[in-house]
Formats: C-alpha cells, sequence, structure tokens
C-alpha cells in the first residue's frame, strides 16, 4: 500500500499543486514573442518597407558579429599580456587601447543601423518605432546591471 501511495499519489498530488503555477503562465501568444508581431502590425510597414527592414538587420548582425568577436580576441589578449609573468604597462595600455576601439566600432555600427532605419520608416513610423523600443528597453539580459537599454533611441534596433 505504501509503494502504491508513493509511487501513484504522490507525483499526482505535486502536480496537482502545481496547476495554478501553469494556469497563470498563459499561452504562447501572451509571451513576449507576440510583442514583436504587434510592433510589426503598428508600425504598419509596406511590404517593401518589411523587406528593406529585414535586409538592414541581417547585415547589422553580420557586422555585430564580426565586431563582437574581434572584441573578444581582443579582451583575451589583454588577459594574456596582464597575467604574464612580468607585465608590460605599455602593451597592457596599448591592448586597452585596441579593446575600446572595438567597442567605439560597435557603438558606431549600432548608431549606423539606427539612422539607416530612419531612412526606411515614415516620420510617423519612426515615432512608433522609437517608442517601441524605449519600452522594450532593460526586457533582454539587462536585469540588474545598470542603466543598459535606457539610451534615447532604445537598446537594439528593430527586429522581426
Amino acid at each position: 500500500m505504501y509503494k502504491t501511495a508513493k509511487n501513484f499519489i504522490l507525483p499526482l498530488l505535486l502536480l496537482a499543486l502545481s496547476m495554478p503555477i501553469f494556469a497563470q503562465m498563459g499561452t504562447a501568444g501572451d509571451g513576449y514573442g507576440q510583442g514583436k508581431a504587434n510592433k510589426l502590425q503598428e508600425l504598419q510597414l509596406t511590404s517593401e518597407q518589411e523587406i528593406q527592414m529585414q535586409n538592414l538587420r541581417y547585415d547589422f548582425e553580420k557586422v555585430q558579429i564580426a565586431l563582437k568577436a574581434d572584441l573578444k580576441t581582443e579582451q583575451l589578449e589583454l588577459k594574456k599580456i596582464k597575467q604574464a609573468d612580468e607585465p608590460n604597462k605599455k602593451k597592457i595600455h596599448a591592448q586597452i587601447e585596441k579593446v575600446g576601439e572595438k567597442r567605439v566600432a560597435m557603438e558606431k555600427a549600432r548608431a549606423d543601423h539606427q539612422l539607416e532605419i530612419r531612412k526606411v520608416l515614415t516620420d510617423d513610423q519612426y515615432k512608433i518605432f522609437k517608442k517601441n523600443m524605449k519600452a522594450g528597453a532593460g526586457r533582454k539580459g539587462h536585469r540588474g546591471k545598470g542603466n543598459h537599454g535606457n539610451y534615447e533611441e532604445g537598446p537594439r534596433p528593430f527586429r522581426k
């Protein structure tokens, strides 16, 4: 009798207790993924604009991937220089400059991407886009990490 209770009733009881948690989660359409679709609809993009935005996003992601890889490489090199038996101050400072250059390049690429988006959208669409980007600030990976995502233009460019 005890084995039956342990193997059948206990899991059933745990399932029953967890049901309210799953009920509060809602459907997949209620989650973050729905927000992207709503943002697209709110912008009322033409099919040509959608294609342009998608192409801009792909191009930007390619650039970001390369820049992030370069940044990581330079950061790793800096770590190696710092951990040397006899660290060279000039080499460390030079490497810090290289890391900084990569970060500046990433910011410039982000700014260029936002300017390109601005060219694709009408003034009214851009106002909506800008509002949506501010509303989404802090959602992706910025929880508890300071003031990330509170930029005037929004934290990240528009994604489809």
